[in-house]
């Protein structure tokens, strides 16, 4: 990781998949809700990320955790696209998420 943070969603979400299963989950809900600021419904990698996440049940996270494991990657795959194809939405996605983190 650069010093002011992640330069590629490669190294973001080696440090997701670095975290426990509950801080998995964290990030996954604050990518969700982060969703709601942005237009995209017509996104196929995000549409496929919502449907995993939604499926997880937070009450019972050990008993979810495909599903979660499915929803990390699903972040993953939506957030290289976004970082090969729009690199400044990237940043700004990833700005957005620290700051609903409290990493900011």
């Amino acid at each position: 990781m650069a010093k002011n943070g992640f330069q590629t969603s490669g190294e973001l979400m080696e440090a997701v998949r670095a975290l426990d299963y509950k801080a998995q989950y964290k990030v996954c809900e604050a990518f969700y809700n982060l969703s709601k600021d942005f237009d995209w419904s017509d996104r196929m990698m995000f549409q496929r990320f919502e449907e995993s996440f939604t499926m997880i049940d937070a009450e019972n996270l050990e008993e979810h955790f495909v599903e979660l494991h499915w929803a990390v990657n699903d972040m993953d795959n939506f957030l290289y696209e976004t970082d090969v194809y729009s690199p400044e939405e990237f940043y700004k996605v990833v700005r957005e998420m620290k700051r609903s983190l409290g990493l900011m």
